[in-house]
């Protein structure tokens, strides 16, 4: 899922991924994944659009779950996909 993701975001394409898959793979997340993953989320809630999950405390960050999930796998979003005080964190340009 998050390779076909980062294949899509890149290209600008929309690619919907069915809510009961992103569930299991958001629950599975842990604050020590994202760290092996090189995601910064200390002090960050990130927190999806459409979808009744967050992950974390802090600063609240929202997106598209789908895009949260890219930034707990380390991967920097295109600018304007997520919203909040501490989206740079996550966004490139």
């Amino acid at each position: 899922m998050v390779h076909g993701l980062d294949i899509t975001v890149a290209l600008g394409l929309d690619r919907r991924v069915p809510e009961d898959r992103l569930r299991v793979v958001l629950d599975g997340v842990t604050p020590r994944s994202a760290r092996y993953f090189g995601a910064d989320v200390r002090g960050v809630e990130l927190r999806a659009d459409g979808l009744d999950w967050s992950f974390g405390a802090g600063t609240p960050v929202t997106g598209a779950a789908r895009d949260l999930l890219l930034a707990l796998f380390g991967r920097k979003l295109p600018a304007g996909r997520l919203r909040g005080a501490a989206h740079r964190r996550f966004t490139v340009g």
